[in-house]
């Protein structure tokens, strides 16, 4: 089944909302060797979208939350679409984890650094050229 392919919309950010939080959280289950349930920060999604190149999907003046929700529409997306599975994102995400995960430090730059590898990834599937 085909969608709309609009990243500005709630009801897509909502449910990629969901899908991220569960990608993250099953790979820091997985990289801590414990189950852990974790939300991803709006800041690490706004900084994956521009290190992973679509940072031109986010209208001008548009905060961290929103960059966020734009972030969640297209993991849902290209859930949606088939392009992308809770399982291979997650692997995606455990792959691209590192110990900067595990402390305050750097955790926001280390979460956004490997969700731009996903991004990466579905911007190929999906043929996304932001403008």
């Amino acid at each position: 089944m085909k969608y709309q392919r609009d990243f500005r919309d709630k009801g897509l950010s909502k449910l990629g909302d969901s899908l991220a939080n569960l990608m993250y959280s099953l790979a820091l289950s997985e990289y801590l060797g414990q189950p852990t349930g974790e939300r991803v920060p709006n800041a690490s999604l706004a900084l994956a979208l521009e290190l992973s190149g679509l940072k031109g999907l986010v209208p001008p003046r548009t905060d961290k939350h929103g960059k966020g929700d734009i972030a969640e529409a297209v993991i849902a997306y290209a859930w949606l679409e088939g392009e992308i599975s809770i399982e291979e994102g997650a692997a995606i995400l455990r792959k691209n984890l590192s110990e900067g995960v595990a402390h305050f430090t750097r955790k926001k730059e280390v979460i956004g650094e490997a969700f731009a590898e996903l991004f990466k990834v579905i911007k190929d599937r999906l043929e996304i050229r932001p403008g």
